[in-house]
This record gives structure tokens, sequence and C-alpha cells, in this order.
């Protein structure tokens, strides 16, 4: 097992309103990102709780059997945990945040998100999406209201559907993966996605450079693009050789 990870705020915004986090422990590895929502700091606020809130009661669970149970239970933690911040604080008002986390144990990876952060992953050459975008957008991309080269340009890509923190409680997909030798993980925020297409994305894993090299890579060719929004990145390479027991 490999991985590396790294935040850019990019070359408009003045603050970095993403966070993440992995916690690697003899059970499993857990990964998470948040991209933050708000007022002035209140992103950055949200953001940074919802990731330690996960963390934290992953770490107080992990002799639990039911990973995927914990995992969601965390991730509705960090909702109400924000929530409650974001309605007694008046300077955090109206914050939220998205949240992408993956949890790896032997050959298994379960994968959780709320908002429009995204897993995907990269096996044999091909780069295949895991979780799905609460957006607008997608929203509109699957119910047939706007074709695919629509959605390139779409002016309120931005805008999601569901997110942490906005109600006092939230509904988190979660998707289960058996992992194969040599799988790669990419874990991001939209500040990749807004700027590359999935195509770049794939191409440049497939270059074969090791993980730092295609993470920095990634985030230059999003800062080259527009750098419109902050950047942040988790590769994960599963060798399968480490979980043999």
């Amino acid at each position: 097992m490999r991985y590396v990870s790294k935040t850019d705020i990019g070359k408009i915004r003045k603050l970095n309103e993403d966070y993440h986090m992995n916690y690697i422990s003899d059970k499993f590895s857990l990964l998470v990102i948040c991209d933050g929502m708000g007022g002035h700091k209140a992103g950055e606020v949200a953001s940074k709780k919802a990731v330690d809130t996960v963390i934290e009661y992953v770490k107080n669970h992990e002799n639990d059997e039911n990973y995927e149970d914990i995992l969601v239970k965390s991730i509705e933690l960090a909702n109400k945990e924000v929530y409650n911040d974001s309605i007694n604080n008046v300077e955090h008002s109206n914050m939220g945040t998205t949240i992408v986390a993956c949890l790896i144990y032997d050959d298994n990876a379960i994968v959780a998100n709320v908002g429009d952060s995204r897993l995907y992953l990269y096996r044999n050459g091909d780069l295949n999406q895991i979780t799905v975008d609460h957006s607008l957008v997608n929203d509109l991309l699957a119910s047939g209201t706007i074709t695919e080269q629509e959605a390139i340009d779409f002016e309120q890509k931005n805008v999601i559907t569901r997110s942490l923190g906005i109600q006092d409680n939230v509904k988190v997909d979660t998707f289960n993966l058996k992992l194969e030798n040599e799988d790669i993980i990419l874990m991001c925020t939209d500040g990749l996605t807004s700027q590359l297409e999935d195509y770049e994305i794939s191409d440049t894993l497939k270059e074969g450079k090791e993980l730092e090299g295609v993470l920095e890579s990634l985030i230059d060719q999003a800062n080259d693009f527009d750098g419109i929004d902050n950047i942040t990145i988790t590769l994960y390479l599963y060798e399968r050789e480490d979980y043999d027991r």
C-alpha cells in the first residue's frame, strides 16, 4: 500500500476551504476529503470539523466488525456537528461541506459520499467514477433534461443538491469495491474535476509516474487551465501482498 495526498489553494481563491486527512491502522486505511462552503471562513470550519469528526469516530470504533455501518454513522455524526455549529454560531450560519471517504481493509473498499467530491477507480488503464455527484447538473443529465455536451458548459455546475450541515440529517451514499492488485483509488474535490475531463485524468495516470508525480501533474494541469477553485487529491495504490494474512 502506498498513498499520497495534497491540497492546493488554486489560482483564484484567497482561502482554501478543502480539508483532508488519512488514518492508517493495522486493520484498515481511512481516507477522507471535504470541500467546505459558506460565508467568510465558514467553509473552512465545516470541512475541518467534518473530517475530524469522521476520523475520530472511526478510530473510536475500529474494533467493531461492521465497517460500512461505522463509516456511515461517522458521516451522519459529522453532519450533526456541522449543522449544530451553523445554527448556534452566526458567523458559521449556512455553512456546509461535501465529503468523500474510503475505508480499505484486506481487498475491500467501502466508499461513502455526500455532494460532488468524487472517488475514481483506475484499473488496467481504465478510469471509472464510483461515486455519484449530488449536483444540479448531474440531476439534469440523469433526467435527460440536458445532454453531456450541454453539461460541459452548464453555468451552474457548482450547485450541489446534497451536502453535510445544511439539515439535521443527511442521506449517505455507499459503494462496495473488491480491489485487485495495482488498483489506484483517486479521490478529489471538484477543483480538479471542474478543470479536467476524465480522459485527461486517465491520460495522466497512464503516464506511469510515481503517485507523487501523478498528483503534482494533476494539480499543475488544473491550475494551468484556470485554477478557479481549491484542489485536493488523494491517490492510493492497492498492493495485494500488503494484506496477506
